[in-house]
């Protein structure tokens, strides 16, 4: 089936700056047209960043892949200039996938799909737009019915992405050692037998300590959700079911 480029997902209005300026925005996919937009932003996000920790560049080849139909990228932009994007890995090779992390078999393995970028310009920071391209993408994923698995990575320190991965419902799996030897988490979820939680008796930890957590994991619990109190951020764990 041939790709659709440019397809306009959404439209609608943001503030911005601030003088908190009522923009018009929109949402599309984006195409091979757009790859220096992306890396500029890639490069604008990682120059703003005060713990490199938090992102991991994609490379310029995966995300060429990407945008040539390997998966699907969405872009939100004013004014014709680009403020944030998301990209899915529909199918990803052996090597780069995070479900070996948690021993999948080769046949979970082929079913796995991964979140591989997410950018926010600084200067739109606030308006949850990483959560709002990733459930879009998440929602397509899910309707495209070619993937089980939802897969990504990211900082246990990273608030904002622990909470957009939270709310689309992948969970923290497992604590690992990734990239440049970085704490991260593996977080995912089964589109087609979503993994139940008992909720009702969850466990607060905080996001710091990474033993405790470890242990928890190895019991059976997942992390779900996260939260802030007067000692700082921390995780939710609950027993699977």
């Amino acid at each position: 089936m041939k790709k659709v480029f440019s397809e306009v997902v959404e439209q609608g209005q943001i503030t911005v700056g601030p003088e908190e300026r009522l923009c018009p925005y929109i949402i599309r996919v984006l195409d091979p047209g757009d790859i220096e937009r992306v890396l500029q932003l890639q490069d604008h996000v990682i120059g703003d960043l005060t713990c490199k920790e938090y992102y991991v560049p994609i490379p310029e080849t995966e995300l060429r892949f990407i945008l040539a139909g390997g998966g699907e990228s969405l872009g939100l932009f004013i004014q014709d200039r680009m403020y944030a994007a998301c990209s899915l890995l529909f199918e990803v090779d052996y090597k780069q996938n995070m479900a070996r992390e948690l021993d999948f078999n080769d046949a979970e393995l082929a079913q796995v799909a991964q979140f591989e970028l997410s950018l926010v310009d600084p200067d739109l920071r606030g308006h949850k737009l990483q959560c709002k391209l990733a459930g879009i993408l998440d929602r397509r994923l899910a309707k495209r019915g070619t993937s089980r698995y939802l897969f990504t990575t990211v900082s246990p320190f990273n608030y904002a992405s622990v909470q957009t991965v939270t709310s689309l419902g992948l969970q923290i799996a497992k604590v690992a050692k990734m990239y440049f030897d970085w704490d991260r988490y593996v977080v995912y979820k089964d589109l087609i037998q979503p993994i139940q939680l008992d909720t009702a008796n969850a466990i607060s930890i905080a996001n710091t300590s990474l033993t405790r957590q470890k242990k928890l994991l190895r019991d059976g619990y997942r992390g779900f959700s996260q939260c802030r109190d007067e000692d700082g951020i921390k995780i939710l764990y609950a027993k699977m079911i």
